[in-house]
Order: structure tokens, then C-alpha cells, then sequence
């Protein structure tokens, strides 16, 4: 059997399907790609979730250990321990109910 030369409506036919076929696959790539892309996202949200919840976590014992730090004993030891300072003799104190009605005295340069 001869094959016949495609007529026009054959070529015509053939053309729209190709085109067809390649539209389908491009959008099946894209779709492909643009869930890649989702998943992607997806993993790097919960990373920085994650890192939230760890810098959350560390602010909230670093507050503790501050306030920890600034209490009274534990100012007290250092300053006694670590700066070697004593309890001011009682004439070196200076209420500050005698220090408003006194003469204010500079130190250093008078400007």
C-alpha cells in the first residue's frame, strides 16, 4: 500500500495535537516545579519556626539569669567577693533628707 501525502485537514490535525501534547507537558512541569517550590517553603518555615521557639526559649532564660543577677544578695557577694568593697562606715553615709538643705560643694572643674 502507498501512503498518501497528508491532506490539509491531516497536517492540520497534527499540528493542534502536537501543540496539545507539548501545552500538556509544560504544564505538568510547571506544576511540578511550583510544588517543588511549595514543599521548599514549607521546610524553610518550619525552620524558622523552629529557630523562633529556640530564640523565645533562650530570651526567657536569659531574662531569668538577669533578673537573677540583679538581686540584692547576689549583688551583695559580688561587690563584697569579686570588687572586695565593705559596708560604708556610718560617717561616710549621707542622708539624702540632710543633702537638700546643704550647700551644694562641686568637685572637679566648675563650668
Amino acid at each position: 500500500m502507498k501512503r498518501r501525502p497528508p491532506s490539509g485537514l491531516a497536517a492540520r490535525f497534527l499540528m493542534l495535537w502536537t501543540a496539545a501534547v507539548l501545552a500538556t507537558a509544560t504544564a505538568f512541569v510547571v506544576h511540578l516545579a511550583l510544588r517543588y517550590r511549595n514543599v521548599a517553603l514549607g521546610y524553610e518555615v518550619g525552620e524558622a519556626r523552629r529557630e523562633q521557639r529556640r530564640l523565645l526559649e533562650q530570651k526567657r532564660l536569659l531574662a531569668i539569669e538577669a533578673e537573677t543577677l540583679r538581686r540584692i544578695p547576689r549583688v551583695e557577694a559580688v561587690a563584697r567577693g569579686a570588687l572586695e568593697m565593705n559596708v560604708p562606715e556610718p560617717a561616710r553615709v549621707v542622708p539624702m533628707a540632710d543633702r537638700q538643705h546643704r550647700p551644694r560643694r562641686t568637685s572637679g572643674r566648675v563650668r
